[in-house]
């Protein structure tokens, strides 16, 4: 399968019944500690969010692109929702949510800065590195094509997409390699039909006597 670009340009946000809405909005004023709440209603928010999430973003990390398969996945707050150097008011706010891998959120990202110019208004603010929603990443990185026709090396062409490239490590080695898998396992999971699948699975499960 082709994939150009890897960074998420996602372009719909999740949807809520009204009844959830006010609920969050009962909650202000946000305070981080809310997002640990272990009620009813929270749980059923969070749980539908990253079942929203990562519908929208195709099963992959917002930022690196990768399958969400076999990682752990995080709930991600672009701008970090930390009480003392974060900003709590952003917590709840859709356009500030993505499905992450944790690799890129926890190894990577933790509460570093997203955030170059605060605004109270999310959509005023000035982010510091590509942001999924509001940004085109295909206008500030390139991924490359090779001869095997995998677009898995990475350009920046501005510097935020440098900063970006930089920030998750787009452009190391391993993470190049990853891309390369990725589309490797895509195309064979597409290539094998049922039968072939099947007899896999009976190899797979074989067990000597």
């Amino acid at each position: 399968m082709a994939i150009t670009n890897w960074y998420l340009n996602i372009d719909r946000l999740p949807q809520f019944p009204d009844e959830v809405i006010d609920y969050l909005e009962g909650l202000k004023p946000h305070k981080a500690a809310l997002w640990d709440k272990t009620n009813k209603e929270m749980a059923e928010y969070k749980s539908s969010l990253l079942e929203q999430l990562a519908e929208i973003q195709d099963n992959r990390c917002a930022y690196c692109g990768l399958s969400l398969d076999w990682n752990l996945v995080d709930r991600e707050h672009f701008v970090h929702k930390g009480q003392l150097t974060g900003y709590p008011e952003f917590m709840f706010n859709l356009k500030n949510l993505f499905a992450a891998c944790g690799f890129c959120n926890r190894r990577i990202k933790g509460q570093r800065v997203t955030l170059q110019t605060y605004n109270e208004n999310y959509d005023e603010c000035v982010f510091c590195i590509i942001h999924p929603f509001f940004d085109t990443p295909e206008n500030e990185i390139e991924f490359l094509e090779l001869q095997q026709g995998q677009h898995i090396l990475v350009k920046a062409l501005t510097p935020k997409g440098q900063s970006t490239i930089d920030f998750f490590l787009l452009s190391d080695k391993r993470l190049t390699v990853r891309r390369a898998g990725f589309i490797a396992e895509r195309e064979l999971e597409a290539e094998m039909d049922s039968g072939a699948y099947a007899e896999l699975k009976l190899v797979s499960y074989y067990r000597p006597d």
